[in-house]
Order: C-alpha cells, then sequence, then structure tokens
C-alpha cells in the first residue's frame, strides 16, 4: 500500500492512477455531465444536478446540487441569483 501524493489539496495519486488508466483503455476518457433545469419566473431560474456519467460507469453525487439563475432589474430579472454570464466565470475560475 502506497501513500497518496497530495498538492495543494489535491490527491496527486488519483490523478496519475486515472492518467494510465486512460492510457491503458482510452474508452474510460468517455464523460457526460447532464443537468435539469426549471424556469422559475422571467429571467429565473433552477438547475439540479444529480449524477454523471465517467470512467466508465453512472456516478451519482454524493448530494444533490441545486443551483440559480437570474438577471438583475437592469436587465430585466429580479436579482434573485448569480446571472449566467457570473455562473460561467465562476466556472472559468475554477
Amino acid at each position: 500500500m502506497t501513500a497518496e501524493k497530495m498538492l495543494n489539496g489535491v490527491n496527486v495519486s488519483a490523478v496519475e492512477n486515472l492518467i494510465n488508466d486512460v492510457k491503458e483503455n482510452p474508452e474510460l476518457a468517455k464523460s457526460k455531465f447532464r443537468a435539469s433545469n426549471e424556469w422559475m419566473d422571467g429571467g429565473h431560474n433552477r438547475t439540479t444536478v444529480t449524477s454523471f456519467y465517467s470512467a466508465g460507469q453512472e456516478i451519482s453525487h454524493t448530494k444533490r446540487f441545486v443551483l440559480e439563475a437570474d438577471e438583475p432589474p437592469i436587465l430585466a430579472g429580479q436579482d434573485q441569483a448569480a446571472n449566467p454570464v457570473e455562473h460561467l466565470l465562476n466556472a472559468l475560475a475554477t
């Protein structure tokens, strides 16, 4: 049993294992991410994420994620949540 290599909170050993597994079986690289969306009112909508397909299997998240989006009043919304561009900026920052 080898110790996990960690760097800045990232399990480097797990990343290395994934890379090696994909090299051996490129099909494992296929992933499908899904989300269901519900329109609430005006520009306000709610998106739910529960599972995804990766590494040759369907994987459930440990909890359901709910994301909301809206627009500020100047863009005809009610400012109930960050707008889609702000969500995209968050995604690019991670």
